[in-house]
């Protein structure tokens, strides 16, 4: 058996007679926020909430321009279906001031703003911040500064944004005050967040079509949209409960006469907010955190079998035996196929972050070096390791290392990576 390089538990499910692979994987400094649609490049903040790229071969890579030197840590890291394009909140090409930014594979960063739309300026040395990225990574959405339009009579200090097809940071308004874009699906015609309610300046779930703004839920008290599927047909975010006060999941579905919403809830015991951050395509499988109070959060992991579950108990449940240093946070990414979950951690001693990556894609026992290809270098690794004796080469699992284990080998080779 091939050695792994992470904790890697094969486990067969309780009553059930299907093995199931599970690799969970800790990235210590790294908080892993967005996945391209496959799962292999995972974009998040490190310690400083500056902007990081991972991929299997390369690991966690910084990207520079990042707003710690200025004392600015907002908005969110995203990336395109395909991996090659991450939006991000980073320093001006002067690193001057804070902007929306597009990074882009072999070219780097290009700066959205300035210019700002008209009425945007400055405000506490930033343009605006980045929160989404459209799945074909042509635009980045999230809100720019209004400086001035502030005030309990204002019209907001801050409005969503949305860079059309020519780069440019335009206005996507709000109903009252504020407003904020937190994502798009893959081609931009769907953009969602949250826009201030008609009392109390309240949050309320939002989605932007079209050029029309239109309120998912009016209830008075704190609530957003913070997903919308590629094909722009189901949105999750999450809803204020009025008669528990707390908030609840909560996924919205194109229906004929408008959007319906269905409330997940959240996980027994909570006060505070179930959120979701992120589902595939189908709406099947759903993720996100669940803020018990202010000092209890926890990751979950929903589908329309078993509801929603911790997504510690549901490791444990899969056999994967979690650190007794690590406190799983968040769920805040999944893969098209559902095979690949991402979120963030923190260590029990000093509360640094511990990002995770969970894989179900079965393993590769045929890339000998684990850097996701399949060449020269793996056949040598196993020759070294069968003339050593070593019994990671027993392929065929019979305690013994003879040709049988070079012709499964092989064969594993010929058949290539998942």
């Amino acid at each position: 058996m091939k050695y792994p390089t992470a904790l890697l538990i094969l486990s067969t499910i309780a009553g059930s007679a299907i093995a199931q692979d599970v690799q969970f994987d800790l990235y210590p400094g790294m908080y892993p926020l967005d996945m391209s649609s496959d799962g292999s490049v995972i974009v998040g903040n490190d310690q400083n909430f500056d902007a990081v790229r991972w991929t299997k071969a390369t690991g966690i890579v910084p990207l520079g321009r990042g707003t710690s030197s200025l004392g600015i840590g907002a908005g969110s890291p995203d990336i395109s279906d395909d991996g090659t394009r991450i939006s991000a909140t980073i320093t001006t090409a002067n690193g001057l001031f804070a902007t929306q930014g597009i990074w882009t594979e072999g070219v780097g960063w290009e700066d959205l703003m300035p210019p700002p739309p008209a009425d945007g300026g400055l405000l506490d040395n930033a343009y605006g911040s980045a929160w989404g990225l459209s799945g074909n990574g042509e635009h980045v959405v999230g809100l720019y500064w209004r400086p001035g339009h502030g005030g309990p009579n204002g019209d907001g200090s801050a409005h969503a944004s949305f860079s059309d097809a020519a780069g440019v940071i335009v206005d996507l308004g709000s109903s009252m005050r504020d407003s904020r874009a937190n994502h798009a699906n893959f081609d931009g015609s769907v953009v969602v967040g949250w826009d201030t309610s008609a009392s109390f300046g309240y949050w309320s779930p939002t989605v932007w079509e079209n050029g029309t703004l239109t309120h998912l839920n009016t209830n008075e008290g704190w609530a957003q949209a913070d997903y919308v599927t590629p094909d722009g047909n189901i949105i999750g975010g999450y809803t204020f409960n009025e008669t528990f006060m707390r908030g609840e999941a909560t996924v919205w579905h194109r229906g004929v006469s408008g959007w319906e919403e269905t409330i997940l809830g959240a996980l027994p015991g909570t006060t505070n907010t179930a959120l979701v951050r992120s589902m595939t395509p189908d709406g099947s499988i759903i993720v996100g955190y669940n803020e018990y109070n202010n000092f209890n959060v926890s990751g979950f992991i929903w589908t329309e079998d078993s509801g929603m579950e911790e997504i510690e108990d549901w490791l444990t449940d899969r056999g994967v035996v979690i650190p007794s240093n690590l406190n799983i946070l968040d769920v805040t990414s999944i893969s098209a196929d559902g095979n690949v979950i991402a979120g963030i951690g923190a260590s029990t001693f000093d509360g640094s972050p511990i990002g995770y990556i969970i894989n179900m894609t079965p393993p590769c026992l045929a890339d000998m070096n684990d850097d996701g290809s399949l060449n020269f270098f793996d056949v040598s690794i196993f020759l070294s390791t069968f003339s050593e004796g070593d019994l990671a080469a027993d392929f065929n699992g019979d305690g013994s290392l003879n040709f049988f284990d070079v012709s499964e080998y092989l064969n594993l080779f010929s058949i290539g990576c998942p």
